[in-house]
């Protein structure tokens, strides 16, 4: 691991140790809501957003969730997920209060109640761009990240084949170019029974039944579900969309605003809460949502500049289905790109020869330059570690090996 890494990571944990604290000190305050198992009626819970960066159960924001008894939830519609979760799917957790992390390197930890998981866009690649790291499919723009997770039939852009391949991406849009920054890419070459897309509604004519999404053009008709409340020229909306296209446009089955996941997780007031995403919705630099969450900034502490499409980190709690917000910090795409990914569990198919060994069902390499303290770490041994990795061309490669705490 390179100094700036390892002054990252720290960093990154020290704002988790304080993060945790906070937690606690919520846990002491009053609140109401529905009953979630294990919960009793204060603010004794959590509610976490973003990107699975690290298994062991999951880990999310750099907080591990044991989600060993979850009820794990699709997104959209709340019927059980039905597969295991993995690196790079973005997911909602509500969850107990946080416990603090035991050591600089340790994360903090906490037990997942319920977890809401989806996918941004689904369908077929129509072009690959490998020197601006961008696919496209239906017509909009997918960029692709160092930190991106490719799964299925390839493990990096360049194994993605147009007019071949389909892929369901995990990510969050950038509403400001329209743009989908992808967290995971899952490649096939069988046609899904429908397509999805999501992004801001543009050019909507009521009476035509027509409206875009960015250069997407879309026909819904009498027979499209629509969303029960009011929507409109620039509402955030994912779209389910028949297979093929109709004529020019393309034809909508189903037309959801993007909102909270509170209800469907009963997350309760006074929750601890840290959010991680894009901004999809701005009023002022005190009122936007992120991901469809409204936050509430006027008292918190702010670094860089918010504005629509910003990928930013929200810390705060949860009051009337609002993040009120304690910090907000605007990351930039470096920042992104230098994410380091976790991983914590029994090591299996160790070869010291080769420098190569799994965990979590993940094939790892260690070099020469890798950080290995974890004991004993010999041929035939399973020690249970804690391993920081970076993505390498498609590969996990280790940059740090301990015992895991």
């Amino acid at each position: 691991m390179t100094q700036p890494d390892r002054i990252h990571l720290i960093t990154r944990r020290s704002v988790l140790l304080t993060m945790a604290g906070s937690l606690a000190a919520l846990s002491g305050c009053g609140g109401g809501g529905g009953a979630v198992a294990g919960l009793s009626s204060g603010g004794t819970g959590s509610f976490t957003s973003g990107t699975v960066t690290g298994l062991g159960s999951i880990i999310v924001n750099g907080i591990r969730y044991d989600d060993s008894a979850a009820s794990v939830l699709t997104r959209d519609d709340g019927t059980a997920f039905g597969q295991p979760l993995n690196v790079g799917m973005v997911v909602s957790v509500q969850g107990s209060a946080v416990t603090p992390a035991t050591s600089a390197t340790a994360p903090a930890t906490a037990t997942a109640y319920r977890i809401s998981v989806g996918s941004e866009w689904l369908g077929p690649v129509q072009a690959i761009d490998t020197v601006a790291n961008r696919l496209t499919l239906l017509g909009a723009t997918v960029d692709v990240l160092a930190t991106t997770v490719f799964a299925g039939s390839a493990v990096r852009l360049a194994d993605v084949v147009a007019g071949r391949d389909y892929v369901e991406i995990y990510g969050y849009v950038d509403l400001a170019t329209g743009h989908l920054q992808a967290s995971r890419v899952e490649v096939g070459a069988k046609a899904p029974a429908a397509y999805r897309i999501s992004g801001k509604v543009s050019g909507l004519d009521t009476a035509a039944r027509t409206f875009a999404l960015g250069p997407v053009a879309i026909q819904y008709t009498s027979s499209t579900t629509l969303p029960g409340s009011a929507w409109g020229n620039d509402s955030f909306v994912r779209v389910t969309l028949a297979t093929p296209a109709a004529g020019s446009a393309w034809a909508a089955t189903a037309v959801q605003l993007v909102s909270a996941p509170f209800p469907a997780l009963d997350t309760r007031d006074d929750d601890g809460a840290e959010l991680h995403g894009t901004i999809t919705s701005f009023t002022s630099p005190s009122r936007f949502s992120v991901n469809g969450i409204v936050v509430d900034a006027s008292q918190a502490q702010v670094t860089g500049t918010p504005a629509l499409g910003a990928d930013v980190e929200v810390q705060g709690h949860v009051s009337a289905g609002v993040i009120v917000a304690s910090s907000v910090k605007t990351q930039s795409e470096a920042a992104l790109q230098a994410q380091p990914f976790e991983f914590i569990g029994p090591v299996s198919a160790l070869d010291t020869t080769a420098r190569t060994f799994s965990l979590k069902g993940q094939a790892f390499r260690y070099t020469g330059s890798t950080s290995i303290s974890a004991t004993p770490w010999t041929t035939g041994a399973t020690p249970t570690v804690q391993v920081e990795a970076s993505l390498v061309d498609g590969e996990w490669i280790a940059t740090e090996i301990q015992n895991a705490d």
